[in-house]
């Protein structure tokens, strides 16, 4: 089967299961209620989301600058702010495709060597995971009574038996140790398996070679705490959520964050539905889970399309430009 084959059929696969889920959570919404929720949202706050997201865009690139410097590359903020914004545009037309094509972009922009482009990328995703699991866990304890009332009720509303759980448990368990023996005996995934284990263990200690780490810590926290605000401030754009405080902020970057990183086209389907099921434990009802939700990923879809279309048309006319200037 050929590679492009191979491609075709998993964005296919990607967009099939979008549909599909954007089937299962969007099936049983009140379209009535919904669209009167459309018309009763304060605009300004969705707006101001999108603007704010143009400060992470460049936290991103500026942080990427830091991993680049010691490779021999001393890039402007601005260069590399447009392929980041190029690379999420890509994400909208297939799931990780966002990563190579900024690569690709720099190189014809800037020179850089798409290998070394690609390492450091390896080494800034390895980071925003760890990242995002340093927030889940905090999630964790700061909304553990919340989660723990919320399971005990969903337990109850079940009546699902102390023997189901474990029999859950150990099939979970034996699935693992199933995965693991099938890899092992696999030379070939095996061969993978520990090829990614590598790239992870390289990318992580070749932070140690940069020569701005206060830098590279602050534009990290710049970039979560932007990503914070874009989606706590829309929360004030809709009567029914208005109330809600800064823990819910959290929960709804942490949960995004996790829809977000899932194989579906751009979030869609995983990112309304697990949103929606977050905000049951605020107590807020389905349609307008499933409205914020809708809003919320709108809006980061929207800022992609715009900013990373005029990124688009910029690195063409640069590249144009200094096109004609080797040409004359």
């Amino acid at each position: 089967m050929s590679k492009n084959l191979i491609k075709l059929l998993q964005l296919l696969i990607s967009i099939g299961l979008a549909i599909l889920l954007l089937y299962v959570v969007f099936n049983n919404v009140a379209w009535e209620d919904f669209w009167e929720k459309a018309q009763s949202v304060d605009y300004t706050w969705v707006i101001a989301s999108i603007v704010l997201s143009i400060v992470a865009y460049m936290a991103r690139a500026y942080r990427w600058n830091i991993l680049l410097e010691p490779l021999g590359y001393n890039l402007k903020t601005g260069r590399t702010t447009l392929a980041v914004l190029v690379g999420y545009l890509a994400n909208l037309a297939l799931p990780r495709l966002g990563e190579v094509t900024r690569c690709a972009v720099l190189k014809k922009n800037d020179n850089v060597a798409i290998p070394a482009a690609l390492g450091s990328v390896v080494t800034e995703r390895i980071i925003d995971f760890l990242t995002l699991l340093l927030l889940i866990c905090i999630s964790l304890i700061v909304e553990s009574d919340r989660l723990l009332a919320f399971l005990t009720s969903a337990y109850e509303d079940l009546n699902i038996s102390l023997n189901v759980i474990l029999i859950i448990a150990l099939v979970g368990v034996l699935g693992i140790v199933a995965l693991v023996i099938f890899i092992n005996r696999q030379d070939r995934l095996k061969g993978k398996f520990v090829d990614l284990l590598k790239s992870f263990v390289a990318g992580f200690t070749s932070l140690k070679d940069i020569k701005r780490p206060l830098g590279f810590f602050i534009s990290t926290f710049i970039l979560w705490l932007v990503y914070y605000l874009m989606s706590y401030i829309i929360i004030f754009s809709l009567p029914e959520t208005a109330h809600l405080g800064f823990g819910v902020g959290f929960m709804l970057l942490i949960t995004g964050g996790i829809a977000l990183s899932l194989p579906v086209q751009s979030g869609f389907g995983t990112y309304h539905g697990m949103i929606a099921g977050m905000l049951l434990l605020y107590s807020i009802d389905q349609t307008t889970g499933i409205f914020l939700a809708t809003l919320l990923h709108t809006s980061q879809i929207i800022a992609v399309a715009i900013f990373g279309s005029l990124a688009l048309i910029i690195s063409a006319m640069l590249r144009r430009s200094s096109f004609k200037k080797e040409t004359f």
